[in-house]
């Protein structure tokens, strides 16, 4: 079982993540930190999750050499109050070192001592570690070639919350330098008087003062041997430069000299000038990153920076005048987003990094035929958590839903390889996101946290978008040829036009020309017209299923009484009530029709399971659980059917799974087999594909975020259970897995693709080879 895809957004936080020269991009995924490789195929693929932390990272930095070699190892921290460091070993990295600081950590950083770069691969670098925590205290840690951690000193700051530090090394010499910028708007600078590990004691030299606002970002810059540049931008919208220079006073002119401040350090005196104010943006600033290439040893003096403004600006000195101006400034104009939360060089700085509010990523990448710098596409995810997620009945695509208040759709395409990536965002609500189902291949139904259910149908645009990847004959009878929301308002309303359906062969050479939607793309054009509203439940919508066929559509709501309890079923040729279903006193918290139609399966906080057959053109109760002598004990979250009708399972809080035959329970309510899991069940899904006679393939998610794929064969009325495989908290997901879904297939292929959806905001697919689940 591999992971074919993995989708998710950056935390919206400044610092979550980093750009190596390693070419990959780390960066913080709720409590993970997943690693992106941006030179697979056009926009590049997550290719990993790690997972260790409790709760939300908040940095994520590559530890970075000043001798300019590929990262191997990287610090992230969190508000569990960890900070861990994460080392390549056999290329996979690995969680080497975990730094407990006790209290909620805002941010870390590094500095690898410069005497210890060039020592023995086999021994772990000499390292300088700076945690910030909500109360105030700055902690530096130091790790030794044997990978042992200690705290060696606590800098008390007083009433003054540290907001950002940064290290560096003194000109000249290998002595480490510490700023740390403080919420009373100035940066304190700390060095220590002796680059002896052992006697390593940080004491404050310098104050820089000059920003009126809370200091957000800071960075170092080796300019040449005996002066650094650091740059710090503000909630000011200004950026200074300040130059620490090694004892250049004569060089001054008188002005200049009135302005400078001194320090001394083991017996060296050092002077600080404020190089330049850059001002240009018109919002806070939240990130700034040097250039990180060099020409002749020295680096080239070039300044990345991001605000809440929307735009990125690069800043360079006049080569003649030495006055720093903006040379390129690129971003967004308009939309309903906020802005930027840190930016980034690539490692050959030909491609600019920011990550915004919304957790998306923008690249620009610098076009050597048109010298400029050009959108990139990029993967995207959702921000919050992931609920539900529906596969098309053809399996061309997937849609997913979140309490992020959009809904997204996710579509392969092949070039060579399959490359999995977000080619639409049909609803972008003002309510957060609960359940969807898909009707036909091109309508779905929604629900939200509000008591209304919506039907969207698919615009051509849509068709324009999926038709140059994957088959969409049957796309018929649209209605409108895009969609956009009216200010102030919740309905997506069908905008017509001219446009004319574009008319593409799928080939591999058409495959090869594709260019995948950017962010501003699926932000602004994706949206599906709104084709009807139901109005009938007294309480937000909670769950929904549909009939295979897309005739009728069940819905249920959030309820602590019989009598909103019931399953409302609705026609989708008339949208009108045809069927109210009354068997459960608590919320229904899932349904799911029968492949063939004939049964609707439903699972209730009441901790009971309904099971409705089809006759005479309605569904009637045949059969329910008691809450006494029954197999669960606890909220049953889910329910699934085989492929061909003849079972169905139901999973609980408890940590059992019955799987159950409607032929037998119409009689006795009893569970055909049941699996003890001791663990809380929140997903179930059977595979969609026939693999062999009385052979079922049931996956199943757990609360704790792990998956686990079991093998049910049925020989002579006799049910055997084997467990096929577990995916741990890094491999599937680290909070709770709300949903899983087979992918459908036309035909008979060796590899099932599972999707799953969790808490942790992540939507997977993997890729599961049944031949070995066969061999097993």
């Amino acid at each position: 079982m591999t992971t074919s895809y993995i989708s998710c957004a950056c935390n919206r936080v400044p610092h979550s993540a980093d750009w190596g020269r390693n070419g990959l991009v780390c960066f913080a995924a709720c409590h993970a930190i997943a690693i992106y490789d941006p030179f697979i195929s056009k926009i590049g693929k997550v290719t990993k999750t790690l997972h260790k932390h409790k709760g939300r990272v908040n940095t994520v930095r590559w530890i970075k050499h000043r001798n300019l070699e590929a990262e191997s190892e990287l610090l992230s921290s969190s508000v569990d109050g960890t900070a861990i460091i994460w080392t390549k070993i056999k290329n996979i990295f690995e969680c080497t070192s975990i730094i407990e600081a006790g209290d909620i950590l805002t941010f870390s950083n590094y500095l690898y001592l410069p005497n210890s770069e060039t020592q023995n691969h086999s021994d772990f670098l000499k390292l300088l570690i700076c945690t910030g925590s909500v109360k105030g205290e700055l902690k530096l840690w130091f790790r030794d070639t044997s990978n042992n951690l200690k705290c060696f000193q606590t800098l008390v700051l007083g009433r003054k919350l540290p907001i950002e530090a940064c290290f560096s090394c003194l000109p000249s010499t290998n002595l480490p330098l510490l700023a740390v910028a403080t919420e009373s708007s100035s940066i304190e600078l700390y060095a220590s008087n002796s680059d002896d590990i052992e006697a390593l004691d940080f004491v404050k030299v310098q104050v820089l003062t000059g920003h009126e606002d809370w200091v957000r970002c800071i960075d170092f810059n080796y300019i040449t041997n005996d002066s650094i540049l650091l740059a710090s931008g503000s909630q000011d919208a200004m950026i200074r430069l300040w130059k620490i220079s090694v004892n250049a006073t004569e060089s001054l002119n008188d002005e200049l000299r009135q302005k400078e401040q001194i320090f001394v350090a083991n017996e060296t005196k050092y002077n600080i000038t404020l190089e330049s104010v850059l001002y240009g943006h018109e919002g806070w600033i939240y990130g700034v990153h040097w250039y990180p290439l060099q020409n002749n040893g020295n680096k080239i003096l070039r300044l990345l920076s991001c605000s809440l403004d929307k735009s990125m600006i690069i800043w360079e000195p006049d080569k003649v005048t030495g006055i720093w101006s903006e040379k390129v400034r690129v971003g967004e104009v308009g939309g309903n987003s906020l802005g930027f939360y840190g930016c980034k060089f690539s490692g050959n700085g030909l491609n600019i990094l920011a990550h915004g509010y919304q957790g998306s990523f923008h690249i620009w990448e610098y076009s050597e035929s048109v010298k400029n710098w050009i959108p990139k596409s990029i993967p995207s995810g959702h921000f919050a958590e992931v609920v539900d997620l529906c596969w098309d009945p053809k399996g061309r695509f997937l849609i997913t839903a979140s309490t992020d208040q959009t809904t997204r759709i996710h579509a392969p395409w092949k070039d060579k390889r399959e490359f999995w990536h977000e080619i639409g965002r049909p609803q972008v609500h003002g309510y957060d996101m609960s359940c969807l189902v898909m009707l036909t291949p091109y309508m779905f139904a929604s629900g939200a946290e509000e008591k209304v259910t919506r039907i969207f149908t698919a615009p051509a645009t849509f068709k324009n978008s999926l038709i140059k990847i994957a088959d969409a004959d049957d796309f018929k009878n649209m209605v409108a040829n895009s969609a956009s929301v009216p200010a102030l308002g919740l309905t997506n309303k069908a905008t017509i036009n001219d446009m004319k359906i574009e008319e593409f062969e799928i080939s591999d050479s058409k495959n090869e020309n594709y260019i995948p939607p950017t962010e501003e793309e699926l932000m602004q054009n994706t949206l599906w017209p709104e084709l009807q509203k139901l109005y009938g439940h007294g309480y937000e919508i909670f769950s929904i299923a549909a009939r295979h066929d897309g005739s009728l559509l069940a819905t249920a709501c959030k309820s602590t009484s019989p009598e909103h309890s019931a399953i409302l079923i609705w026609s989708t040729n008339t949208w009108t009530q045809v069927q109210k279903l009354v068997s459960h006193q608590l919320t229904v918290t899932q349904m799911e029709f029968s492949p063939n139609d004939k049964y609707l399966v439903s699972v209730s906080r009441d901790r009971r399971w309904s099971l409705f057959e089809y006759t005479d053109n309605m569904y009637v109760l045949i059969a329910a659980s008691l809450k006494k002598d029954s197999l669960h004990t606890r909220i049953i979250w889910c329910c699934s059917w085989t492929h061909d009708s003849s079972f169905f399972a139901t999973g609980s809080r408890d940590g059992k799974i019955g799987v159950w035959n409607p032929n037998i329970i119409k009689s006795k309510i009893a569970p055909s087999t049941s699996l003890d899991v001791n663990n809380s069940v929140t997903a179930l899904s059977f595979s969609v594909q026939d693999i062999t006679e009385h052979f079922y393939i049931l996956a199943i998610g757990f609360e704790t975020g792990c998956i686990e794929i079991q093998k049910l064969k049925i020989l002579n009325d006799n049910f055997v259970w084997e467990k096929y495989l577990m995916f741990d908290s890094s491999h599937a997901h680290h909070l709770t897995v709300k949903r899983l879904k087979f992918r459908p297939q036309k035909e008979f292929v060796n590899t099932l693709q599972l999707a799953s959806c969790g808490s942790d905001h992540i939507v997977k697919i993997y890729d599961i080879d049944i031949i070995k689940l066969k061999d097993l």
